[in-house]
């Protein structure tokens, strides 16, 4: 049987070149021991958000955590970044954290309006070798979760039209919750680029059981390599970013099946909020 090489010993840096030269970076020549990859969690706190929402929020994203822990085998350090939105935005992560250190949720709290935009400028900013991604060894394409249940009361084009340019964000994993039926799903397709990648969480019992299944599985996904066969065409990031893609949506398909078969009889979903 032919061996099998890891593509993504590749360094990452060659295709999330920016604009600017890099400086020289004496750590360069080290062999890096793990790679990283961060987790990056978009949570609506709008004052719609009040009540169960934000409680099942809270609560799902406390015992979410430790079934994180080590969810990047021996090889990989995952790290997590939260940054909520209402009236304006707020990093709830100073700096991505290591999910073994991370694990002292501190509950959020809902009010004002919803400026989605203005967080996905943000985002941008921070998603850069010069912030939030700046680890001197090898780095997987981040993962992106948007969890929301309304409408952006801001531009959100114009953060968004920003944020599609951003090469990290172009290749990493892009999922999107919508809590409810009044969630315009076109915009959240518009932020993961494929209908496949937007889930909508229809109660509260469902909303708990999404943000876990999403964000084990998103992180498994994309802290993984993508072996390829010795005889195989060369792969190129762009490959890469597409298997991943397709494991995730197939991924997204059995955990919807799974949740919707067990919550099936239940009569009016809507009414669990």
């Amino acid at each position: 049987m032919a061996d099998e090489w890891n593509f993504e010993e590749i360094d990452m840096d060659a295709f999330m070149e920016e604009s600017e030269c890099a400086e020289d970076d004496p750590l360069s020549g080290i062999s890096p021991v793990k790679k990283n990859m961060v987790l990056f969690f978009l949570i609506d706190v709008s004052s719609s958000m009040k009540g169960e929402r934000i409680d099942t929020m809270n609560r799902a994203m406390r015992e979410v955590l430790p079934d994180l822990i080590n969810i990047g085998g021996t090889n990989t350090d995952v790290r997590v970044a939260v940054l909520e939105f209402g009236s304006g935005w707020n990093w709830v992560t100073p700096e991505p954290m290591l999910l073994e250190e991370y694990q002292n949720w501190r509950d959020l709290s809902a009010d004002g309006v919803t400026d989605l935009g203005m967080a996905l400028e943000e985002l941008n900013v921070k998603m850069s070798r010069k912030q939030f991604l700046n680890s001197p060894s090898l780095s997987y394409a981040p993962v992106t979760f948007l969890i929301t249940d309304g409408y952006p009361t801001d531009n959100y084009k114009k953060g968004l039209e920003i944020l599609k340019k951003n090469k990290w964000f172009q290749a990493g994993i892009r999922v999107a919750l919508a809590l409810g039926s009044g969630v315009d799903k076109k915009i959240l397709e518009e932020f993961t680029g494929d209908p496949e990648f937007v889930v909508e969480a229809k109660d509260t019992k469902m909303l708990y059981q999404l943000v876990r299944a999403i964000s084990v599985t998103s992180s498994q996904i994309g802290s993984s390599s993508v072996p390829v066969e010795e005889t195989a065409d060369e792969l190129s990031e762009r490959d890469v970013e597409g298997t991943k893609q397709d494991m995730m949506r197939d991924a997204l398909r059995e955990i919807r099946g799974d949740i919707m078969a067990a919550d099936m009889n239940d009569v009016d979903f809507d009414s669990g909020w």
